[in-house]
């Protein structure tokens, strides 16, 4: 099994719902390797935040009270984020076809002047069966704290890792 490409830009489809991304409008996510950092939340809600914020959505662990994350599918705001999954990662969430990928950015809002998004360690969703992991990408190709506004994907020269967003 070799790494499956998942291209992760815009979709032709009206942005109000969820189900859009090809979930239900509330769906539960079981991770099957926790987030770094949150070992002990396996399981989350994932849920839209209602039109007016599409097309984020929340994740709110079922296992500890008060975790909630803010993601967002990256390709909805970088028409130029496309990742490779690795087999492994692909074998752990049986994860066969890339049509059945929903990948999703953690939004940083705390300590930032304009929200962030982490691109280097995005989660990887099977659609089918609700299977989730975060899946760390190995190149530099990709930075961990990209201005939402920044227009690309790609890093453009931050020399601590995070990408900036065009002047002007």
């Amino acid at each position: 099994m070799t790494e499956m490409a998942v291209t992760t830009g815009p979709r032709p489809v009206d942005d109000e719902r969820l189900s859009d991304e090809g979930l239900p409008d509330e769906r539960v996510l079981e991770f099957v390797r926790p987030i770094i950092g949150w070992e002990e939340s396996t399981r989350f809600a994932l849920r839209s935040l209602g039109a007016e914020y599409a097309p984020y959505l929340t994740m709110t662990s079922l296992d500890q009270a008060g975790l909630q994350f803010v993601v967002v599918p990256p390709g909805r705001l970088f028409a130029d984020y496309v990742i490779e999954v690795p087999a492994a990662d692909r074998q752990l969430l049986a994860l066969d076809d890339r049509a059945d990928a929903l990948v999703l950015a953690i939004v940083r809002r705390r300590g930032v002047a304009t929200p962030v998004v982490n691109l280097m360690g995005p989660i990887v969703v099977n659609r089918r069966n609700g299977h989730a992991t975060q899946v760390v990408l190995q190149d530099a190709a990709y930075a961990a704290a990209v201005p939402v506004d920044a227009g690309t994907a790609r890093p453009l020269g931050g020399s601590d890792g995070t990408a900036r967003p065009p002047a002007g």
